[in-house]
């Protein structure tokens, strides 16, 4: 069984745009926070599988803003050996989230740690059959579902004797104070006492008191979206720099 607990999700998600030194400066600034604070950390990528992921009528809708992010951003699976190594030779864990069923065979083949299961794919059946066939552990985040959908994937991962853990989120980006809903952590709790219960967040990277009501709630696992600015490059505003990381860390 996997230890889930004190365990800190870092997602790298598109973040890396598209550029592989970005993305590997992105690591060693992230592992040495790490280090520093003495976390157990998992790199989180994102895998799409562009060519069949995207409609074929869609490939080249460039007006359409999350299309064009994702081609803008691709990088080559050669690329992502590159990151995957740099990561592991950081000593933090690996971990992906697929957003189609052939990225999932591109995570068994590479290896990773540990699975994501990202909120807009918790109804997406044939990808969550593909996952719970993986014997990887899984993380599952909750935006958007109601109790009733969370019970049929406890149920479902349970089912198939999966290892596997619960992620609370709320899918709003960036997520106001008022929204966080934070007492859900208790209801998790009590609902899935067997389970850990994580808090994946998107609030504004400079607050650290979401991180602390959640840990006081007795949330075990938590998850950010890590970047790095440039001159070029800025970040969106649910994700973390190096130096607001390790504010949070602490």
């Amino acid at each position: 069984m996997f230890d889930f607990r004190d365990l800190f999700v870092l997602d790298l998600a598109n973040n890396h745009q598209g550029d592989l030194k970005h993305a590997l400066n992105i690591i060693e600034e992230t592992s040495n926070i790490v280090q520093k604070n003495n976390i157990r950390a998992a790199f989180k990528f994102q895998f799409r599988q562009l060519d069949s992921f995207i409609h074929p009528n869609h490939q080249n809708r460039s007006e359409l803003k999350h299309i064009k992010r994702f081609k803008e951003t691709e990088l080559s699976m050669d690329k992502y050996t590159t990151l995957f190594d740099a990561v592991k030779n950081s000593n933090m864990l690996t971990m992906c989230t697929p957003f189609d069923e052939s990225s999932v065979d591109i995570i068994e083949k590479f290896k990773f740690d540990i699975i994501k299961v990202a909120s807009c794919s918790s109804k997406d059946w044939p990808l969550l059959e593909k996952i719970s066939d993986t014997n990887i552990p899984i993380i599952f985040s909750t935006g958007g579902l109601q109790l009733s959908d969370i019970d049929n994937l406890v149920s479902f991962f349970e089912h198939k004797n999966c290892d596997f853990a619960i992620m609370h989120c709320v899918s709003i980006y960036p997520t106001p104070d008022k929204d966080c809903n934070l007492n859900q952590i208790d209801v998790l709790k009590n609902r899935y006492p067997n389970k850990v219960i994580g808090w994946s967040t998107h609030e504004d990277p400079e607050d650290i008191m979401q991180i602390s009501i959640a840990v006081s709630k007795g949330a075990k696992m938590f998850e950010r979206h890590i970047g790095k600015e440039t001159n070029d490059i800025k970040l969106n505003a649910y994700s973390s720099n190096q130096y607001q990381l390790d504010k949070w860390f602490k």
